[in-house]
């Protein structure tokens, strides 16, 4: 909606306009142009004159010719949207896109295999905007909600973010319970397994946002509740592996490659918990070898011995 509403105000918006156009608070809108322009690659300018606030800044596209989501398009609705941008200034590039996609409507089809729908039970668009609203003004909240082993139990906790997972398809929210050596740091909790909440009986200080952002950049995927945990791997130079490592990890702040004399490269790394680290280690199979820490190490043996023991009535070369 964002991008919709830029693209059709080439003078650009203030945040407060766009936060009226989308039913949105200012703050979430400003996490998402920032967001926007960090991850969707989309290029946006912003403006402030004097004291203004912040809601008065003004965003707008630097340039209407970025990646835009054309290829899944009919071709009815691609000849449609061709007319509109034939009429449109400054559309030349993704006007030319669009021809050339729809130029190979006819020899093929792109087929988009997706997970399920990003709202539903336990995680409803209302929940989550509700939720989002506690995010925006960092106000303390009281969570009461199902841990793993179906025990009702509740938290109060500084919401500072909400993050969907695509591979799992769920909604986190992420919370800050107080300094780390004081019990506290940063939780996850799955939304779908929040009961209900509201106001915090007790007040939780919020963290900077320099800590919020560069804690949930060391995540390797929405888990952020453990110590910070070193791993080290070796991945043989097979077909295809080593450029699936450096593609896999190559926005990892504190990620490093040491190429070895056989051609197999030890990644290192370091995140708040590894058992999604583990798991996309195992996608490997045999092409990868945790060497440390020695926990996670004899994790992985104990999964390949279960393996083995499951084909254990299969005779090798049959």
């Amino acid at each position: 909606m964002i991008v919709n509403l830029l693209m059709s105000a080439p003078e650009g918006l203030s945040v407060a306009h766009i936060a009226e156009a989308v039913g949105a608070a200012p703050a979430v809108v400003r996490d998402d142009l920032y967001r926007l322009a960090d991850y969707a690659r989309a290029p946006l300018a912003v403006s402030c004159e004097g004291d203004e606030r912040e809601d008065d800044e003004i965003w707008s596209l630097a340039s209407k010719d970025f990646a835009f989501p054309v290829t899944g398009l009919s071709p009815r609705e691609a000849r449609t949207l061709l007319d509109i941008l034939a009429r449109a200034e400054g559309a030349d590039g993704i006007r030319q896109r669009l021809q050339a996609s729809l130029a190979k409507a006819g020899v093929r089809r792109r087929v988009v295999k997706a997970g399920r729908t990003i709202y539903g039970d336990g995680q409803e668009e209302s929940k989550i905007d509700a939720l989002g609203a506690y995010v925006a003004e960092r106000a303390s909240i009281r969570i009461v909600y199902t841990d793993r082993h179906d025990r009702l139990t509740q938290r109060d906790t500084c919401p500072v973010a909400l993050v969907y997972d695509w591979r799992t398809c769920a909604w986190y929210l992420y919370g800050h319970i107080g300094p780390r050596g004081a019990g506290g740091g940063f939780r996850h909790f799955r939304v779908s397994r929040i009961v209900s909440f509201g106001p915090a009986a007790m007040h939780v200080d919020a963290p900077d946002d320099g800590l919020v952002e560069e804690h949930v950049r060391s995540c390797w995927g929405v888990e952020c509740s453990s110590t910070p945990v070193k791993v080290v791997v070796r991945f043989a130079d097979d077909h295809n592996v080593l450029d699936r490592l450096y593609a896999d990890t190559t926005d990892r702040a504190d990620g490093e490659y040491e190429a070895q004399s056989d051609g197999s490269v030890i990644y290192r790394d370091t995140m708040p918990g590894c058992n999604e680290f583990r798991a996309w280690v195992a996608t490997f199979g045999e092409s990868a070898e945790i060497l440390e820490p020695p926990q996670l190490r004899r994790s992985m043996a104990l999964a390949v011995e279960r393996v083995l023991d499951r084909y254990a009535g299969l005779r090798l070369g049959s």
